[in-house]
């Protein structure tokens, strides 16, 4: 027969095998619940290098990717002077694409001033999607300064042309510009318009309005243009190219892909 201290050390044990395996439990359902939320997205992480930028304060990084548009502000100080890393989630799949290898994407910096709010410079680049299941990581650096263009000009206007002879049963395309910071998109119905033309390559117009949140538009700022569709597969989902802004008077032309 057991003594009243075994009996209180029995009890001591159960109750500590009891709250074990509840946390065991429970912290299964939390990895799971975060395995779960993980298969949807991937990432693209931007390691932005701030060495060259004059006393850094305030970045606004955007990111565009699977048709996903970001936008975040950082504000710098003496822990992140000199390097800071963004990460941005996306989700693997929407109504237009689903992510793949080679997918293409892209992320701008631009430093702007601690008290005007205004861009002084910027930097942007464009990746491939590495690894469709986790993370992606891109390099932004070689800050360029802003340009300043007199102009009576209120808008800036870009046309993409997206030639589609490779790829001509394409039903639904989507068609992203950006400039300065300021996205626009427009889903376009690829198989409507060849049913009215002889070509096999369409154009989506777009105006930006040249005063933004963080200042007006100038010769030289880089613009992107991206058009994404499971359709276009192979060789991309999602393909974008950049140019720089040439003119306030006509539209700028970019071909997508």
């Amino acid at each position: 027969m057991w003594n009243k201290s075994s009996r209180c050390g029995s009890l001591i044990l159960f109750a500590s095998l009891a709250s074990l395996l509840t946390f065991s439990f429970l912290s299964t359902v939390v990895f799971n619940k975060v395995l779960a939320a993980d298969k949807d997205t991937f990432t693209i992480e931007a390691n932005i290098d701030l060495t060259k930028i004059v006393n850094p304060k305030t970045l606004k990084v955007v990111a565009f990717a699977n048709d996903e548009t970001k936008t975040t502000n950082i504000e710098i100080d003496e822990k992140n002077s000199k390097k800071v890393t963004v990460p941005f989630s996306f989700n693997k799949e929407n109504d237009i694409v689903t992510v793949g290898h080679n997918d293409e994407y892209f992320v701008c910096a631009y430093d702007l001033g601690s008290k005007t709010g205004l861009m002084k410079s910027y930097a942007c680049h464009e990746g491939d999607i590495a690894n469709p299941n986790g993370i992606n990581t891109i390099s932004i650096d070689s800050f360029q300064a802003v340009n300043i263009e007199k102009s009576k000009s209120k808008n800036v206007k870009i046309d993409i042309m997206i030639p589609l002879y490779d790829k001509k049963d394409v039903k639904n395309i989507k068609v992203l510009a950006m400039e300065k910071g300021e996205f626009i998109s427009k889903g376009i119905d690829v198989g409507k318009l060849f049913e009215n033309s002889n070509g096999d390559t369409i154009k989506a117009s777009f105006t930006f309005d040249r005063k933004t949140e963080i200042g007006e538009t100038q010769m030289g700022d880089m613009y992107f243009a991206c058009v994404s569709s499971s359709q276009l597969n192979p060789p991309e989902g999602t393909e974008c190219e950049h140019r720089h802004i040439k003119t306030f008077e006509k539209p700028n032309s970019i071909f997508a892909r």
